[in-house]
């Protein structure tokens, strides 16, 4: 599975580079796989699942100074979408890309999602280092599964960014897996 994610991870490197091995400037930008050629991206993607942040959430976070950015995902629309990579038919549902959140100088990454959808969870890496559960997959709405925050991805936040205001249950967003 490892190798899977990383082999993964790599062509998707390749193809922002357009196939070749280049550095891109530090401010650049992610490319947005619908902004990349489709034959691409449509072959070795299984879908994507996307992200629409709860508005209340949204205005919660701009309050507080945090603002959050995708990391190697693209945009549908005004959600951010993560390539799904894996097998879905085995219950997860795994994904390259992630979020920053930052405040000042002060960063917390959620990277390499996986929808483990026996158990209900949402679990990321943290800081690229710790996997840990980090949303409870909740009611289906018209904007899509509810994510909120597990206890232990509360109190991350919390300690991460010097607050009290990020608590178990909160609804961050809606995700949409979309299957190939």
């Amino acid at each position: 599975m490892r190798n899977r994610m990383l082999a993964a991870a790599l062509a998707f490197g390749i193809a922002l580079a357009g196939g070749a091995a280049v550095a891109a400037p530090a401010t650049a930008a992610p490319v947005s796989p619908a902004a990349s050629n489709s034959k691409v991206w449509g072959s070795f993607f299984k879908g994507r699942t996307d992200l629409a942040l709860d508005p209340a959430a949204a205005a919660a976070l701009t309050s507080l100074g945090v603002k959050v950015k995708p990391v190697f995902a693209g945009r549908t629309g005004s959600a951010i979408s993560f390539p799904i990579v894996g097998n879905p038919s085995d219950g997860t549902i795994e994904h390259i890309g992630g979020l920053v959140l930052q405040a000042g100088h002060t960063r917390l990454y959620l990277t390499n999602y996986t929808i483990d959808l026996n158990r209900g969870v949402l679990s990321g890496l943290v800081n690229f280092r710790q996997r840990a559960d980090l949303f409870t997959l909740g009611a289906a709405t018209p904007q899509g599964v509810t994510l909120a925050l597990t206890p232990g991805a509360a109190s991350v936040l919390n300690s991460t960014f010097g607050v009290t205001a990020f608590t178990p249950g909160l609804v961050i967003g809606y995700g949409n897996p979309v299957l190939r």
